[in-house]
């Protein structure tokens, strides 16, 4: 039992209750000795209860039980590393008490948040424990001796230190154990070297499984009599709160609480007018969970804030916040955009060191994940990203930000970075569906990296994700800008382009010559754009069989291509390109071939042998070839194009696809009307940002 005395005695070096003594004024703690024998086993301090749909997370106890025996009984603790609402404390409290049943002799659980709480359970844990030289009277020299009684002890034990942090002083962690019979397991959202050594190992604690979550929902609310809530959108309810344990916590008891099921639910929760805190309430019967999600999620956010580099931590995190929660590529934090942007906000020069080292500040706390995921080398929870949004809702300047640094990063073809085009898009997706960021603005016009992102989808063959990506925009520009803003056009024009890619003939003429008319309305018959907007529609007359409309008008962009951008512009080589694929089309067999070669040739001078363009007119070449009968000379030409073409744009691309059904067709019946012409425009050249297409 603790007894504690503030006396105030004028009489120096006087004795107060016995073997108290005191000078002028102190406080005084005293642990009575118990009267009796240890009765073991012995708990102390007070375990958490199970949750009510507590998940046993086999894998993750089997890594936790792998890290103790990997090394023997060097290891001595296992240190459960994770974010905000993970479940840490929940796995350590499992552990916990399958020691009490298991019949440990000490099991002692302590809050290590604050270290003077940690001396004093250890100082009560042994005069509890009659440990020899305990005397009740010195906390520190208690706790010291209860350490040094673990080290040599031959009894069982389990000591739990649950959310330490880098504070944690070092003399307060049990640093070895007699024969092994001793375990700590700690729990910290703290991963740097603080939590790690040569008595510790370290064990992300991350978000539950698909089955884990669904296994959750489906316990807690059959045991709240409230099993007609778990619909058939449960598992897409899961997915969007990231499968995190908090969340799913909160999620469920707001389902039980308001007689909703999972997909009323999920209608609140993606309504992004409503706070973290709104669409996941604080209240109790969330498994033991309770105060606001978003300030639990964010909890170590402040403490970062104050370590070096000194107030980065946040402005790196709202930024963070905007991008896929998937992971972006590191290298932003290198860009232009981003590193002013972060100077003015702390009101010194940042360097891109700078930045990184607020990055693995993050890290260390749990608040971002550092990985080596070529292209994603850094993630975030997506509830983590919301919480921090909704501290700082006003996002315009932020996202504009992030807009040019993603554009700074996208390099001039996707060729040859297929995997780095597919993390941008998706961070550019993620960003524009992050309330206002500044992307469209009147009388500006639409943000660059839009354009770039669409022309991208196209590069990659996506054409029908590329019409849905054009039709949203070109709605989203004529309703903020007008219908004759340059920008609405070009999306219109990109979303013919894109039709016309995916064989939807039709309809990409009627686009094409809307916007042609437009165009030509407002800037006359010379402008680039007119010219760009001419070439496209004659492509898709030629494709729905007007070969004689195509040409002229072919041949008439042509030559203004020429006069207007000279005979090496990609924009010309594109135009002549299309032109020979329509004569071959209207038989001109020999003027087809000519002109082809001559493109080819010119591509490989100006592009380089790689470039899609070239490998295009390549496959176009060898089809002519076997058309004028020249069909050993076409046959080894499309063998290499095809080849080309998988090693340079990955075998599922639309124009690898084409190339090896030609061979297909070629080699299984040599006739030439067998082979296709892959006469397509190249995105790269046509799809230009902020121009039609």
């Amino acid at each position: 039992m603790q007894q504690g005395w503030q006396v105030r005695n004028g009489i120096e070096n006087s004795t107060v209750n016995g073997s108290t003594f005191q000078a002028r004024e102190l406080t005084v703690h005293q642990y009575a000795a118990p009267a009796a024998e240890v009765r073991w086993p012995v708990v102390i301090g007070r375990i958490p209860p199970r949750a009510t749909a507590f998940q046993p997370r086999a894998e993750l106890r089997r890594a936790i039980d792998e890290a103790r025996g990997e090394y023997g009984t060097v290891v001595l603790s296992q240190v459960l590393a994770g974010g905000g609402g993970v479940g840490k404390s929940q796995l350590a409290a499992h552990y916990a008490r399958a020691a009490v049943e298991a019949g440990t002799d000490l099991v002692l659980w302590a809050d290590a948040a604050e270290p003077s709480a940690v001396t004093e359970l250890y100082a009560r844990a042994a005069v509890q424990l009659r440990v020899p030289g305990a005397s009740g009277e010195a906390a520190e020299q208690d706790a010291e001796r209860f350490l040094a009684w673990l080290a040599a002890t031959e009894r069982g034990w389990l000591v739990v230190l649950d959310n330490t942090t880098e504070h944690t002083p070092e003399e307060l962690w049990p640093v070895t154990s007699r024969g092994g019979r001793g375990r700590v397991i700690a729990t910290t959202r703290h991963r740097g070297a603080a939590s790690t050594g040569g008595d510790r190992t370290l064990v992300d604690v991350t978000t539950y499984s698909p089955a884990e979550s669904a296994a959750y929902l489906g316990e807690r609310l059959e045991r709240a009599k409230c099993a007609r809530f778990l619909d058939e959108q449960a598992e897409e309810l899961a997915e969007a709160l990231g499968h995190l344990p908090l969340a799913l916590a909160h999620a469920a008891a707001c389902m039980v609480n308001t007689r909703r099921g999972c997909g009323r639910y999920l209608e609140l929760f993606r309504d992004r007018s409503r706070s973290l805190d709104a669409v996941l309430p604080a209240r109790s019967g969330a498994d033991g969970y309770r105060g606001p999600v978003a300030a639990a999620l964010l909890l170590a956010l402040d403490a970062a804030q104050q370590e070096e580099p000194v107030g980065l931590a946040g402005p790196v995190l709202r930024l963070a916040a905007l991008l896929d929660p998937a992971g972006h590529p590191q290298e932003l934090w290198g860009t232009g955009p981003v590193l002013e942007h972060l100077g003015r906000v702390r009101g010194t020069p940042v360097t891109a060191d700078d930045a990184m080292e607020a990055l693995a500040l993050l890290h260390n706390y749990s608040l971002v994940t550092l990985t080596e995921t070529s292209h994603r080398e850094v993630t975030l929870h997506a509830l983590t990203a919301r919480a921090t949004l909704d501290t700082a809702p006003d996002s315009t300047r932020a996202g504009i930000v992030v807009a040019e640094a993603l554009l700074e990063l996208w390099p001039t073809a996707d060729y040859g970075v297929q995997g780095l085009a597919a993390t941008l898009r998706a961070n550019t997706d993620v960003l524009t569906r992050h309330g206002p960021t500044g992307l469209i603005q009147r009388p500006l016009g639409m943000h660059l990296l839009l354009f770039r992102c669409g022309a991208s989808l196209v590069e990659a063959g996506l054409y029908a994700t590329g019409i849905q990506y054009w039709t949203h925009l070109a709605t989203t520009s004529e309703r903020v800008l007008g219908g004759d803003h340059p920008d609405t056009l070009a999306a219109l024009g990109n979303l013919a382009q894109s039709c016309w890619e995916a064989g939807r003939t039709d309809e990409a003429m009627s686009l094409q010559e809307q916007v042609l008319a437009d165009l030509q309305r407002l800037h006359g018959s010379d402008h680039p754009t007119v010219l760009m907007a001419r070439n496209n529609l004659a492509a898709t007359y030629s494709e729905a069989g007007r070969i004689e409309d195509a040409i002229g008008l072919q041949e008439q962009v042509l030559a203004d291509r020429r006069h207007e951008l000279g005979a090496d512009h990609p924009d010309t080589l594109t135009s002549r390109n299309n032109l020979a694929a329509t004569y071959l089309e209207a038989g001109r067999v020999e003027d087809a071939v000519g002109l082809q070669e001559q493109v080819l040739a010119d591509r490989r001078r100006v592009l380089g042998g790689d470039h899609p363009d070239t490998l295009t007119s390549r496959n176009n070449l060898a089809v002519m070839y076997l058309h004028a009968g020249d069909v050993e000379r076409g046959l080894e030409m499309l063998r290499r194009a095809a080849a080309d073409l998988d090693r340079v744009l990955g075998p599922d691309h639309p124009s690898t696809v084409l190339a090896r059904e030609n061979l297909l067709e070629v080699a299984g019946e040599p006739q030439p009307e067998a082979a296709q012409d892959s006469s397509s425009r190249s995105p790269s050249s046509d799809a230009e940002p902020g121009s039609a297409v």
